[in-house]
């Protein structure tokens, strides 16, 4: 059976076998005595179909299912042991050692593989492919760079390939993020609606930005909040979208204004509520408050019943106002605002805010030189020779040729 279809057919049953196993592993230390988890595993189980396991619990972090994100990491301890105790024949079947990779490129730890090949396991793979898996779960960048890069994946099943892609992408991103717009889109195209794609956009979308793509930038934003925004991730984007729209190379020209709030407008009620505030929030850090003003007020004219986010949004309305010629509105606004229902991080942001709107008040005082400038030259050469009545020094140089008499004497 395809992968897909296995997938749609039986995702309620591996879904609920897998987060119960998943939850019996968490609770055993407290409900019974330790033992390995791999005693319980069945040794002639299908890599593949844990595979699909994986994936089905891959599918329910993106729809924002906490507990599924917190069972990833002992899922994959799980798998991997379960790995060590199969048939060892089962490793020549080219789905299986497919499996193995993907396994890999999901998390998986590749020294499960690493053991079963210093046992004489022989696996049905491209040895780039295969070895570059390995190298990117063990963190060794460099090595998977240089053979994943030897892979391409048109040349593999869909099912794998998005994988590969998202990896390429990631390891080239830092040196070369335009070269690396090629693999995003294709790991993209390959997995839609998948992990794959929902961390690819969540890459690719900033990063379009700092190449000056603002188009390709709202576009794969548009994608990510429409198909991912209950996604356990979804949070750090909207505040990475923020950050990329509210920032002085993103916003060029007064009219860009109208543009992004129009992009705004395009999510749903509580998205644009977000990014709203996130967007007047940082505005108002990169020192843009212009904007910071325009998203606040955005913001309260769309009207939202949570009182906690409306206080925010009236401090970043005062606060972006603070250092205008509306500094005393600003003022009454920063004091109206309630402290006890800021963030420690917010309650900073009022307190110098209103510092700020208070200096702009104050008369300017003069700056006051030091002391010192006022103070005549005095040389410690030839002091006599500059005054007028030498004999002016006389007493001081008698009182200190006495004093220098009676410390000869002392004794100490």
């Amino acid at each position: 059976m395809p992968v897909r279809t296995a997938r749609r057919t039986g995702t309620s049953l591996l879904k609920s076998a897998l987060l119960s196993a998943g939850l019996l592993v968490a609770a055993a230390p407290l409900a019974m005595a330790p033992r390995p988890v791999s005693a319980q595993m069945v040794s002639t189980a299908d890599p593949d179909l844990m595979v699909l396991e994986l994936q089905i619990l891959q599918d329910e972090i993106i729809k924002g299912n906490l507990e599924a994100y917190n069972l990833l990491q002992p899922s994959l301890i799980v798998i991997g042991r379960r790995f060590l105790r199969l048939d060892r024949e089962l490793w020549k079947q080219e789905k299986n050692s497919r499996a193995a990779i993907s396994f890999m490129l999901s998390g998986g730890s590749g020294s499960v593989f690493q053991e079963l090949a210093v046992q004489g396991v022989v696996f049905n793979a491209d040895p780039n492919l295969f070895a570059g898996a390995m190298a990117y779960s063990q963190g060794n960048r460099q090595m998977a760079l240089n053979l994943l890069l030897k892979v391409d994946p048109l040349t593999l099943p869909v099912a794998v390939a998005g994988q590969v892609a998202l990896a390429q992408a990631i390891l080239i991103s830092n040196n070369d993020p335009a070269g690396a717009q090629r693999y995003f889109d294709l790991a993209r195209l390959m997995m839609p609606g998948t992990l794959v794609e929902e961390s690819a956009l969540r890459r690719q979308a900033p990063m379009v930005a700092e190449l000056g793509d603002t188009q390709k930038f709202e576009r794969l934003s548009r994608r990510y909040l429409f198909q991912y925004s209950t996604s356990v991730f979804a949070s750090e984007f909207r505040d990475t979208v923020a950050d990329v729209i509210s920032g002085s190379e993103y916003l060029k020209k007064e009219d860009e204004w109208d543009r992004v709030f129009q992009l705004v407008s395009e999510f749903d009620s509580e998205s644009q509520n977000i990014l709203l505030l996130r967007l007047a929030k940082a505005a108002l850090i990169s020192g843009n408050t212009a904007f910071a003003v325009k998203g606040s007020e955005a913001f309260l004219e769309h009207g939202s019943d949570n009182a906690e986010q409306i206080n925010e949004a009236k401090l970043y309305l005062s606060a972006a106002k603070a250092s205008g010629e509306d500094w005393e509105e600003a003022i009454t606004g920063l004091v109206d605002v309630k402290t006890t229902d800021l963030s420690p991080e917010n309650q900073l942001l009022q307190i110098s805010a209103i510092a700020m709107a208070n200096t702009i008040r104050e008369w300017p005082q003069p700056e006051t030189p030091d002391a010192s400038e006022y103070v005549p030259y005095v040389p410690k050469v030839g002091l006599k020779s500059k005054l007028h009545n030498e004999d002016v020094l006389n007493p001081f140089e008698d009182a200190l040729n006495d004093a220098d008499e009676a410390l000869k004497e002392a004794e100490f």
